[in-house]
């Protein structure tokens, strides 16, 4: 939540254990059963090479079978492919993220997924296009301490920046059961990354300043006379992920709107989670955009907030992008995680909020939705000059 919002999360068994962000993540993993696999399998998956294995020190073989994809023939099954993929992820017992998901979203994720694999998690929750930030600066440095990301925004781009620099694996070349069996819907399978969560945008007010009878009707409403001095939102710079909202918004209704937009005065904060503490401690009546999940997450601490939904909006894609395998500290757990989530299972866990939308059932979504569309966060400075940011 911001930078100040930064930190560890380790999930074990329903437990959860606060720390101070990694430095140099140690790696404690069981690697027999990887290396009774033959070199020619793992060859075969990229983990060896092939002419120059008979050359190898045997730690050196060992630490290669560890990054290595588990051993499976070429012909077999997705079922038999996720037993390979089960027994590759617990040889290593852990898996570390980051998420710009709330925590209790992430937390839910890991204990689930704990519960089925018995496979421990921890994450740190990192807001913003901070996430993006700091992985960049720790592969520049040759430091990978997340084994994948949750995020949304410009991840598309970013992670075909990563795969070029080696920094990425492609979701698509990954070989997640889950995509290869068909499971997962194919039209959110981004390429190089594969969308887990689509959460509209919509609108919170504070319940002491705001009643429901003075909400606004539809997305004109908010250049009315009762909300001059009353809107909070989230600077567009603070965030890609606000970029497609207000060029929903911008294409729609044009530059004379956000010219008066402008001049009702609202009040910026850096983030959604500041703009939320601004709105429940009363310095607006009213937020644009939010996010369902993070205002949940404020009601349920006893804060005087509700939802408020209206038609003819987008949302934000969260998508998980796979750190590479030869990089990951911990890449079969990563794989095994990513599969989870973007399984039909794991994806109802993920997405079990009020307001949350599976992407296996689309139907919850606000009428008139709109997907964020393809190229639109080159639009930054554009959005972000409305606002005279």
């Amino acid at each position: 939540m911001g930078t100040a919002g930064v930190h560890r999360v380790s999930v074990s068994n329903g437990s959860v254990r606060l720390g101070p962000s990694p430095g140099a993540w140690r790696v404690v993993a069981a690697l027999a059963t990887l290396a009774s696999a033959s070199f020619p399998a793992l060859a075969e998956q990229g983990g060896v090479d092939a002419t120059s294995s008979r050359l190898m020190s045997r730690p050196l073989i060992m630490a290669q079978a560890a990054k290595a994809s588990p051993a499976a023939s070429p012909t077999a099954s997705p079922s038999q492919a996720l037993e390979a993929l089960i027994r590759a992820a617990k040889a290593e017992g852990e898996v570390f993220f980051y998420s710009a998901a709330v925590d209790s979203t992430a937390k839910r994720t890991g204990d689930a997924f704990f519960a089925k694999y018995g496979i421990k998690s921890s994450f740190i929750r990192i807001g913003g296009t901070q996430i993006l930030q700091r992985f960049a600066t720790e592969a520049e440095a040759g430091t990978f301490a997340a084994d994948l990301v949750l995020n949304s925004g410009d991840v598309v781009n970013f992670t075909e920046e990563g795969i070029k620099k080696g920094w990425h694996e492609s979701i698509s070349q990954a070989g997640l059961p889950v995509l290869v069996s068909g499971e997962y819907p194919a039209r959110l399978n981004r390429g190089p990354t594969a969308v887990v969560q689509i959460a509209p945008w919509i609108l919170a007010y504070n319940t002491d300043k705001l009643k429901p009878a003075d909400l606004p009707k539809d997305w004109n409403e908010l250049l009315s006379q009762r909300f001059k001095g009353q809107l909070v939102v989230p600077a567009p710079r603070s965030s890609d992920a606000y970029i497609a909202f207000w060029a929903l918004h911008l294409d729609k209704l044009g530059d004379q709107y956000f010219t008066q937009l402008r001049s009702q005065g609202p009040r910026l904060y850096n983030g959604i989670a500041p703009s939320l503490n601004a709105l429940a401690a009363g310095e607006g009546s009213l937020m644009v955009p939010t996010l369902a999940a993070f205002v949940q997450d404020m009601i349920a601490k006893g804060a005087p907030l509700k939802l408020y939904t209206l038609d003819n909006t987008t949302g934000i894609e969260m998508q998980v992008l796979l750190t590479s395998r030869a990089k990951a500290k911990h890449p079969n757990a990563a794989r095994l995680f990513a599969n989870y989530i973007l399984s039909q299972e794991g994806n109802k866990v993920f997405n079990d909020d009020p307001g949350g939308v599976t992407v296996y059932d689309t139907a919850g979504l606000p009428k008139g939705y709109q997907p964020p569309k393809a190229g639109i966060f080159s639009r930054r400075d554009e959005i972000a000059k409305l606002f005279g940011t």
